[in-house]
């Protein structure tokens, strides 16, 4: 049962759309938190870090300036948020207004992820001491603990973390790699369709993790850098989402000009206005001339020019004709 709902302001702002990935930006970020007395002043904050965490699209950075980003306030972006009790437990859903918090870190200078949904496999190894009933039972509830962890971040990430079970070949190969006896690994790649993966050996003693190597095939797994269970999916997620990073350069916006062709009708007209105006890249669009069925904007460019051919394949309301440093051309479709 819902036990109280609070609002704040709601900062009103266009919609913005992924164009790397071609899909739209979502306006809000929905978070559940559950409640203990570790959080029961923070979880606000929780929240927003996490919804920062998953505009940037990287841990590194969000690590780097953390300090600025935890003088945040984060009722300044908060569309609502409520309790409840399950199972008695104690719950809290909060709704961070996305674009408002996304717009903020553009302003600042921030570069902006597409949030694409990624695929991780986790091969968990939970090295047990048979030897004794209590350090066996201590070890597995290590090893849950440790694979929950990972769930959440993972969940928190936009990312979908499958655990395989290990057959008695992999504990074999497991058991005995070691630096001197590096093995392949490419199997693991290929068993199931991911983005990429991880492999953590786990005890009482030591939580050990690793990841693939770029240097060698990205598929095989590097043993000679250890990490801890949640550095490495966060590195691991920052390496899927390298590529989907948007540059974002608003402390240095250059002049541009934003020409739009194929208009035919007022409709036309507000339509691809709206529209040209979602476009993360640009900023102060204004328009300057209508000739024929041509709409000519003056605007800032405030992204990478060198991603405008990849923003604009296949995208869903403009077609690009040309485009140059100083200015480009679409087509509304």
């Amino acid at each position: 049962m819902i036990r109280l709902i609070f609002s704040f302001k709601i900062f009103f702002l266009l919609s913005f759309f992924s164009n790397l990935s071609l899909s739209a930006l979502p306006d809000k970020h929905e978070f559940l938190i559950e409640m203990n007395k570790q959080n029961e002043t923070s979880f606000l904050n929780q929240a927003l870090q996490n919804s920062i965490l998953k505009i940037l699209g990287s841990y590194d950075t969000y690590s780097k300036k953390e300090n600025f980003f935890n003088t945040l306030n984060p009722k300044d972006f908060i569309d609502e948020f409520g309790s409840y009790n399950e199972n008695d437990s104690y719950f809290s859903k909060i709704i961070i207004d996305a674009s408002s918090l996304r717009n903020f870190l553009v302003k600042n200078g921030y570069d902006i992820s597409s949030e694409i949904k990624s695929d991780l496999v986790g091969w968990i190894l939970c090295d047990a001491d048979l030897d004794s009933l209590d350090l066996y039972q201590r070890t597995r509830q290590k090893c849950e603990q440790i694979k929950n962890n990972l769930k959440n971040i993972s969940r928190e990430r936009n990312t979908d973390l499958f655990f395989p079970m290990l057959d008695s070949e992999d504990l074999i190969s497991f058991k005995i790699q070691n630096e001197e006896n590096e093995l392949d690994f490419v199997y693991l790649s290929d068993r199931y369709k991911a983005d990429s993966f991880f492999y953590c050996r786990l005890s009482l003693e030591y939580e050990n993790c690793y990841l693939p190597d770029k240097n060698l095939s990205d598929r095989d797994l590097n043993f000679s850098k250890k990490f801890k269970p949640n550095l490495a999916i966060h590195s691991l997620i920052d390496d899927v989402l390298s590529d989907q990073i948007l540059e974002i350069n608003s402390l240095r916006p250059k002049p541009f000009i934003i020409k739009i062709k194929n208009i035919s009708s007022l409709d036309d007209y507000k339509n691809a206005l709206k529209e040209v105006e979602k476009i993360i890249i640009f900023s102060n669009i204004n328009p300057s001339s209508l000739s024929g069925n041509e709409l000519s904007f003056t605007a800032s460019l405030i992204g990478n020019y060198d991603q405008i051919n990849k923003l604009f394949l296949d995208y869903p309301f403009f077609d690009l004709e040309e485009a140059n440093e100083e200015s480009i051309s679409l087509i509304y479709n």
